[in-house]
């Protein structure tokens, strides 16, 4: 065991800080992030329009148009909220202004952006249009950064306002950066009668869709999660640099179905990871929680129980982590990626042959279970599944628990009599 640390320490853990710190990465999570407000928000009008009581919802059937405007409102803007904020992000993180950086690349989005006679094609303002708005805002501020290294922009004298030397400065790459898009969508618009939506979704989008959105590919970014959390990584921050663009757009795809009246197409989502395999935290720890409180012998253990189970609860998992520890700790890890792959295994297949409802709704990630489970999904059958899968977590936690325990217990007993 102590060789395997020594391995995911040496030869897993220096890349993956690196991956997690890249500052493109790191972009993309915060910027996507900044729209989950809007999703929660969303989400509590689409519980309210499809509430997972049979008879109330039957209540609130006539009211359901009205009851999802705002989840248009919000899940169909995902593209327009992250093309701004990834690329302020990123040009913060090069010394840029970020306003500036977000409005050039908001403004080149649109330009790339079908149009139709009403206007714009507003199905691309939303997920099917988060990877190009990905592409776009890192295209745009490492534009505008050539530019700026290149002393290329118009400096104001002193005395001048800020905001309006800020507008001058950014009139030189704005300007290329609209002509770069503007020449990208004419060309593939003359010579391949496609726009770089159609592009990107070929290319890209759909074959990292099926793979992020598959049975495997969720089971990977689970053992992944998992591993690097053993070495004391924040997993769900590593894996999510990468990921989180995939799980978000399948996430929007769930609730723009939802609002539709359609089947749900897809059992992987941004709730998967966030919701149904981290109760209590990473590792499913909330079983391990109640382990301690129930079951330690150790008084050490079982004090550590009643001050971490509150935080576990509401799916914080730092305290018992790094109290206990589980990170580096040879005998709590195997349980630790054990659970959580047997409770994704578990929910998927459940929710693949349609025993318990898709996740449709976003919660905050902090909603305790088995309530998060029943308003993602607004299926009652989902809080039992939930229960399970804590039951399962601690069935697999208790052998090694056991062990550990034992072992706390027999060392607080020679200090006693020492």
């Amino acid at each position: 065991m102590n060789k395997l640390f020594e391995c995911i320490e040496k030869g897993l853990m220096p890349p993956m800080i690196k991956i997690s710190e890249q500052r493109h990465l790191k972009a993309i999570r915060d910027g996507l992030i900044a729209s989950m407000p809007l999703m929660i928000i969303g989400s509590i009008f689409l519980i309210i329009a499809f509430p997972p009581i049979p008879a109330l919802a039957e209540v609130m059937a006539p009211f359901i148009e009205n009851l999802t405007l705002p989840v248009h409102a919000t899940f169909e803007i995902m593209g327009l909220i992250a093309v701004f904020a990834i690329a302020y992000n990123l040009g913060k993180s090069y010394n840029l202004d970020g306003l500036t950086s977000g409005i050039l690349s908001l403004s080149s989005f649109i330009l790339v952006t079908p149009r139709i006679e009403e206007g714009f094609q507003v199905v691309y303002m939303g997920s099917q249009g988060l990877f190009v708005a990905i592409i776009i805002a890192i295209v745009t501020v490492e534009i505008y950064r050539l530019i700026v290294n290149k002393n290329l922009i118009i400096k104001m004298p002193e005395g001048v306002p800020e905001a309006v030397g800020r507008a001058f400065g950014a009139l030189i790459p704005g300007l290329v950066v609209v002509l770069v898009f503007w020449v990208i969508r004419l060309s593939l618009n003359s010579f391949f009668k496609l726009s770089i939506f159609d592009v990107v979704e070929r290319v890209l989008q759909t074959p990292l869709k099926q793979l992020g959105g598959s049975f495997l590919g969720g089971l990977i970014a689970v053992l992944l999660i998992q591993v690097l959390w053993s070495a004391g990584i924040h997993g769900i921050s590593v894996v999510a640099s990468v990921m989180a663009p995939i799980w978000y757009a399948l996430a929007e795809e769930n609730a723009a179905a939802k609002a539709a009246g359609e089947v749900l197409p897809n059992v992987m989502g941004q709730q998967m990871m966030a919701i149904w395999i981290a109760v209590g935290g990473s590792g499913m720890v909330l079983a391990l929680a109640i382990l301690f409180v129930w079951k330690a012998k150790s008084k050490h253990v079982k004090s550590l129980g009643k001050m971490t189970i509150w935080s576990s609860f509401f799916n914080i998992s730092e305290p018992i982590m790094f109290g206990a520890p589980v990170v580096m700790n040879p005998i709590l890890i195997i349980p630790f990626i054990l659970a959580p792959v047997a409770v994704y295994v578990i929910t998927y297949l459940a929710m693949a042959l349609n025993i318990v409802g898709r996740s449709y709704a976003v919660v905050p990630w902090t909603t305790p279970a088995p309530f998060s489970g029943i308003l993602t999904t607004g299926d009652w059958k989902a809080g039992v599944l939930m229960i399970v899968g804590i039951l399962i977590s601690m069935a697999i936690y208790y052998p090694f628990f056991r062990v550990w325990d034992n072992q706390i217990a027999e060392q607080e007993v020679e200090q006693k009599s020492s």
